[in-house]
């Protein structure tokens, strides 16, 4: 039986290729805001990030790659947390993201569409003023009229706009904040060249390559990296939010994706063979 191939995320055309559905600007900010917060209040933390990192810049011998680069203005110490930091995490398919197969998970959110149809018409908002329709709608709507909103079953009429707006937050989860779309590795690799450029006013390619290839392995090279750096630059530029989405599903889009940067980039301990990691050890802002 042949299987049927995954299809690629629509994109559109813009000055700068393709465009792009994922907030890169905001996830930067909310990974460069955890990390401060993590070298303020848990630096143990840190200190095991950079230990792990000492180890591996020594078993690659890239101790001169480093040495080049804070010798052009890097501080070490951070240096080192950031290309620590640069690892591929988060889950690969739907499944383990959701517990549901890519089919199954289609499936299960086309019935969660259909039922926001059935709430909706039992909330009488199939009628134009947005009032009457069922009895039970009028309920709510005296509820709603009543408490200003604020009420135990006035919230239900908004219940369909709940239920369409998490369907589009699972779908885009599963299509662009997985492991597959290397969401996390990408944001933490700017994060390494943009520090890099900060403090020496220049990409130093080939170096932060050099770097970079002892988390992502050997074959990276200056090239890769190159093409990689101008790949994201084009996506970051081309942020182009679902034209589909209201405004307030494309700020809770955000907040999803920004979410997902910080979890995964505190998710680093026990990783497994595939860099998804089994058994979960994070720190939040609440540590």
């Amino acid at each position: 039986m042949k299987t049927a191939s995954r299809k690629s995320p629509k994109t559109r055309d813009s000055e700068y290729g393709p465009s792009w559905p994922v907030n890169l600007a905001e996830c930067e900010a909310a990974v460069c805001d955890q990390d401060e917060y993590v070298f303020r209040v848990v630096p143990r933390f840190v200190d095991s990030i950079i230990e792990a990192t000492v180890k591996r810049v020594l078993a690659e011998g890239q101790e001169q790659t480093v040495d080049f680069l804070c010798k052009k203005g890097c501080p070490r110490r951070r240096l080192l947390y950031l290309v620590g930091m640069c690892e591929n995490r988060g889950v690969t398919n739907a499944y383990s993201m959701t517990s549901y197969r890519s089919q199954e998970l289609r499936r299960k959110l086309k019935a969660i569409k259909k039922c926001s149809k059935i709430v909706s018409r039992l909330n009488g908002h199939d009628v134009p003023a947005k009032w009457g329709g069922t009895e039970f709608a009028k309920f709510l709507g005296m509820a709603e009229v009543n408490t200003d909103g604020a009420n135990a079953i006035a919230v239900f009429l908004k219940l369909p706009t709940f239920l369409d707006e998490y369907s589009a937050l699972v779908e885009h989860a599963v299509l662009y904040l997985g492991g597959k779309s290397d969401f996390y590795l990408n944001l933490a690799k700017i994060l390494v060249v943009d520090f890099v450029q900060k403090y020496t006013k220049a990409n130093h390619d080939r170096w932060t390559a050099d770097l970079l290839s002892i988390t992502c392995g050997l074959e990276y090279g200056e090239s890769e990296h190159r093409v990689w750096r101008n790949a994201y630059s084009k996506r970051f530029k081309n942020y182009r939010p679902d034209p589909a989405d209201s405004a307030t599903l494309r700020a809770k889009k955000t907040l999803l994706e920004c979410e997902a940067a910080v979890f995964y980039r505190m998710d680093v301990l026990h990783p497994s063979p595939q860099n998804i990691r089994d058994n979960r050890i994070t720190v939040s802002r609440e540590s």
